[in-house]
């Protein structure tokens, strides 16, 4: 299988960057701040985000933009990325340690970074660039402006988004090891514990997990009365428990929720599973959600992260692991559990209790949904009847779940969207050419939001990837994209005046926009949270021009609109 190859191919990419990092001396490497205002972080490294891990720090920069950003140290540009989404306006440079260190979300770009990305937009006529220039064609020296901090991509507020990563592997290490002088004396919080009845492979058994409250403060914490009975039958001989901890960490002069770094679980002395946030695997970084209790953190946004790992789990954050974290217990046996964090800093929290259970009978195993239809993570799955195709390869679902299938001409419900997956699986639906070429799939989730997906149509088909479950149906786009001026119309006089459009398109959604002066190609600029796009003027532009703004969205209708205006 495709997917296992992938996974083989990451474990020793793993193994072959794990030696590598032997090789840093964190103590011995000296850098230059990437801002020149006092540190405070909205978010560090290892934070838990919706579908991933957060590869680096969030410097806060005052709720504005257009503070210096500097080159930490001597290196050249090996990436310029931007786009409407993610990091934004994000400049990678490539330093002659082994380090790369990345800065995101820039409102722009400084000297020969900034003309350099200029012209590959210009070039490519496109906004959205990801281009590597060539090694040491475009070198910076530590302590160099390179760009202004912003809020561009997928930020929610202003704020430089800093990564430093190993070049090699591309993992993203964390920066907060490399002693920049970010305060930190605050000790993690432990909020809450939950125990789940487990299948020998790590899987959670449904209805059979409980959640405890937890007391304590200033790194002590504790259970009520320092001890939890369970019933015998909570967990089968064939199988066993395990914890999760709803655990934070808050820095000096912030109380924005962070991450902890270090987290130890120790049973009747030994130690059974340890977790060491230093290092980030973007192959494996969507696999956070089996790493913490998914539920909890999508309905409650508490932040439970697991002492345990199912056979699947592939991140490389788990350091000793005795039966994958997993406790075998008998009826009758009590046990002494403590479980202890930390953060980068050293600061230390823990939590001991007495875990009993009672006399009883035990169950030989715990049955998973026991009478419905399953989708397992090791075990592809393939539908087809007269109007659909599906192909749900293996590797996609964290631990069993109920297969959800409902197909009839035109519609297909699959899975709950409440269920993250690890990857794409592929969709054909039949359409009817007869009517036009211009399909599209129309996913919408358990809340009634609606998304597009965009493929080929041919021989009466649509192709598509979903990353996500959900009810899905094919609709025709014959539609274009709407163009509306925000501050110009037709005849204007927009001397120094930045130009602001809304261009949308609620069906298939916009795949291509341009503007052209006088039949010349310029940079038209999209910031989606703002719901806005941007033309700003060149100095150069003068007197009467002729002005065409194009639109076409993912199914090819177009929609173009001519002005004159005076520059």
């Amino acid at each position: 299988m495709i997917k296992s190859r992938l996974f083989t191919i990451i474990a020793v990419l793993t193994m072959i960057s794990s030696s590598w990092s032997q090789t840093i001396n964190y103590d011995s490497v000296s850098f230059h701040p990437p801002l020149k205002i006092s540190p405070v972080l909205a978010a560090n490294f290892g934070e838990l985000r919706s579908n991933h891990f957060h590869t680096g720090i969030d410097y806060k920069t005052n709720r504005r933009t257009g503070y210096n950003i500097y080159a930490i140290d001597d290196g050249y540009v090996s990436r310029i990325k931007v786009s409407p989404w993610g990091y934004g306006k994000a400049v990678y440079i490539d330093h002659y340690n082994g380090l790369t260190s990345v800065y995101a979300h820039c409102e722009s770009f400084a000297g020969g970074i900034e003309e350099l990305k200029q012209r590959v937009q210009h070039s490519s006529q496109d906004f959205a660039i990801n281009y590597y220039p060539p090694k040491d064609s475009l070198k910076v020296r530590r302590g160099q402006i390179i760009a202004k901090s912003g809020n561009t991509g997928g930020s929610t507020a202003p704020h430089l988004h800093f990564e430093i990563r190993e070049t090699v592997s591309e993992d993203a290490l964390n920066p907060l090891m490399f002693n920049f002088d970010i305060k930190d004396t605050r000790k993690p919080q432990i909020r809450g514990l939950k125990i789940y009845s487990l299948t020998n492979e790590g899987y959670r058994i449904p209805n059979k997990s409980k959640r405890f409250s937890v007391y304590g403060n200033q790194g002590n914490y504790r259970v009520r009365h320092s001890h939890i009975t369970l019933p015998a039958d909570f967990a089968a001989k064939n199988g066993g428990l395990g914890f999760a901890v709803d655990a934070i960490d808050q820095l000096n002069a912030a109380n924005n929720i962070c991450g902890i770094h270090r987290a130890y679980l120790v049973v009747n002395g030994d130690t059974v599973f340890t977790q060491n946030m230093s290092r980030i695997s973007f192959f494996t970084n969507r696999q956070i959600n089996t790493h913490k209790d998914y539920e909890e953190y999508h309905r409650r946004r508490k932040h439970y992260q697991k002492t345990f790992k199912t056979r699947h789990n592939e991140l490389p954050i788990y350091r000793t692991l005795k039966n994958n974290g997993i406790l075998n217990v008998e009826p009758g046996k009590s046990y002494k559990i403590t479980y202890s964090c930390y953060d980068t800093h050293g600061n230390r929290s823990s939590m001991s209790f007495k875990l009993s259970i009672a006399r009883g009978e035990q169950p030989q195993q715990h049955v998973l949904y026991k009478g419905k239809n399953k989708l397992y993570p090791d075990t592809p799955f393939l539908h087809v009847d007269s109007t659909h195709y599906l192909l749900f390869p293996p590797h996609l679902v964290y631990e069993p779940i109920p297969r959800i299938l409902e197909s009839k001409a035109g519609l297909l419900r699959f899975g709950s969207s409440a269920i993250p997956l690890d990857d794409y699986f592929q969709l054909m639906m039949k359409v009817d050419t007869t009517l036009g070429s211009r399909w599209y799939v129309k996913r919408t989730n358990a809340n009634g939001y609606t998304s597009a997906l965009n493929g080929n149509t041919s021989k009466g088909w649509i192709h598509v990837d979903s990353r996500n479950f959900g009810l899905f149906e094919p609709a025709l786009d014959t539609l274009p994209p709407t163009i509306r001026t925000a501050n110009f119309s037709d005849g204007s006089h927009v001397r120094g005046r930045t130009l602001v459009l809304r261009i949308d398109d609620d069906q298939s959604g916009i795949s291509d926009y341009d503007i052209y002066i006088d039949g010349k190609w310029h940079l038209l600029s999209w910031e989606p949270k703002r719901r806005a796009f941007y033309f700003h003027p060149p100095e150069s532009l003068e007197g009467k021009k002729q002005v065409n703004i194009r639109a076409i969205d993912h199914c090819g209708n177009e929609r173009t609109l001519n002005y004159t205006l005076h520059f």
